[in-house]
């Protein structure tokens, strides 16, 4: 099973980024751990919302043969006026699946307890941000597309990737990332996005080299899409 591109055209016009993708042709299996490379100025965030069926192509198709997850661990799905556990619930009934079982597994995979039952605006960052990851991650896709793999802060980093991992070893894997040496971590084979194209590499040491010689390289603890920003506008806020 795959998703493709084929002969895609988007124009991607969102603040500063402005890049025409056409005829752009990616053919992505289930089974494969791919590292989409990009810096922010390749508009690739509109390009993830095509892979997961939030946008449309201006023209061309796109043909999904097995079920991929939203952009992990986006918050926008969130009511910030709803407790975690409401969120969760939203979720299970939107994806048919028992409420109590869903919200036990976010809660025994994340030890999210204490927080479950508080609003998603007050809730603490890391707390929130581990949230959003494992609401997608224990949900049984086909693939999921990773968008940070740091949620959680440094206290959660060795369960985020362990996570991950055992999604790798029976689905297939999307890291979107600005840092090679990250990506390579969980992945086997990249995409690299510029300048309204994207180039296939089946080795992620020449995706690296390739990808360093258009722009600099991201640190360790970069968070893809501003999600930390989105958290930002949750967290502490007064009504």
């Amino acid at each position: 099973m795959t998703i493709e591109f084929k002969n895609v055209t988007k124009k991607v016009r969102n603040g500063p980024v402005k890049v025409d993708y056409l005829d752009l042709n990616i053919r992505i299996d289930e089974t494969k751990s791919v590292a989409l490379l990009a810096q922010k100025s390749a508009g690739v965030e509109s390009i993830v919302e095509l892979l997961c069926g939030a946008d449309a192509p201006d023209n061309g198709h796109i043909v999904r043969s097995h079920s991929i997850s939203w952009a992990i661990p986006s918050p926008r799905f969130l009511h910030k006026h709803h407790s975690l556990a409401a969120n969760a619930r939203f979720l299970a009934r939107l994806y048919e699946i028992d409420e109590r079982e869903y919200l036990a597994k976010i809660a025994e995979a994340g030890d999210l307890g204490p927080h479950l039952n508080t609003r998603a605006d007050k809730c603490p960052k890391d707390a929130l941000s581990l949230f959003c990851f494992l609401a997608g991650a224990v949900l049984p896709f086909d693939q999921y597309i990773f968008t940070s793999v740091t949620a959680g802060g440094k206290a959660n980093r060795e369960r985020v990737a362990d996570t991950i991992e055992s999604l790798r070893a029976r689905a297939g894997l999307l890291i979107v990332s600005q840092n090679p040496k990250l990506a390579k971590q969980f992945c086997d084979v990249a995409y690299v996005f510029d300048q309204g194209q994207a180039t296939y590499f089946d080795d992620m040491d020449a995706a690296a080299e390739f990808f360093g010689a258009i722009g600099p390289e991201a640190g360790e603890e970069e968070i893809a899409f501003e999600d930390e920003a989105e958290l930002e506008s949750l967290v502490n806020v007064d009504f």
